[in-house]
């Protein structure tokens, strides 16, 4: 009874994983919705808010790169605070390694 009831609990655990992990990456790699991201990412001004804006509008128009930006939110939403400021300064930081100046953003 035992031995079933963990793997009840396992099974539950891992498709809640599985979940959650594909609703983030469909909520940004699909749809781009900034909202969204702003929310996850818990901007606070509206100075963080433009430069989301601003980063989905690179993307949007082919001058960065959605996997960049998407492996950046992700790493950044592991961060147990200040998940924008991570965001932001990983994101400047990489893209200045592909030769993409985001500083002016």
């Amino acid at each position: 009874m035992k031995r079933a009831r963990w793997s009840c609990l396992i099974l539950l655990i891992v498709c809640a994983g599985w979940l959650a992990a594909f609703g983030l990456r469909d909520a940004v790699a699909g749809t781009w919705d900034a909202a969204t991201i702003k929310a996850a990412l818990h901007t606070n001004t509206t100075e963080e808010e433009g430069f989301v804006d601003k980063v989905l509008l690179e993307v949007q128009e082919g001058r960065l790169s959605a996997s960049l930006v998407q492996s950046t939110f992700l790493w950044a939403r592991r961060k147990p605070h200040h998940q924008f400021q991570y965001f932001k300064r990983g994101l400047i930081l990489r893209a200045s390694q592909q030769g993409i100046a985001l500083q002016s953003l």
